[in-house]
């Protein structure tokens, strides 16, 4: 009889979780730490992109309230117009000066939104850094 190389249960004498190598037990604090690296990159990320998230989301709220005010008083103006001419100047400036809030309010979330993309291509980066240089935080 030739020989198959099982044994004398049937089976070939490797643990059945040899075939799922990804399946072997593992050490919890090993996996951790081997990927230390980049959980703190993201979690340093992370941390950037929330204060850079709360500046744009704290200007935009700021900017909306200032317009809404503008915009609720035009009624007010138009009611004391005596003329044409009158109702004519309030529109205009109405307009004029939204406008220009509005052309400001989108240079300056311009701004953050660029600020959020160069502090997270920094700290990105700065870990790649860190990888090639051996450091570890």
């Amino acid at each position: 009889m030739a020989e198959t190389g099982k044994n004398k249960n049937g089976s070939s004498g490797q643990s059945p979780m040899a075939a799922f190598p990804f399946m072997m037990p593992f050490n919890f604090e090993q996996l951790m730490e081997l990927n230390r690296p980049a959980l703190t990159a993201v979690a340093e990320i992370n941390g950037k992109a929330y204060e850079n998230i709360t500046a744009l989301n704290k200007t935009w709220v700021s900017f909306l309230n200032r317009r809404l005010k503008e915009d609720f008083a035009v009624p007010q103006q138009l009611a004391g117009c005596k003329t044409v001419q009158d109702m004519m100047g309030v529109y205009r400036g109405f307009f004029e000066n939204a406008v220009a809030d509005y052309q400001a309010e989108f240079e300056e979330l311009s701004k953050l939104g660029r600020s959020m993309t160069e502090d997270t291509v920094s700290a990105v980066q700065g870990r790649i850094e860190d990888a090639r240089n051996g450091v570890r935080r």
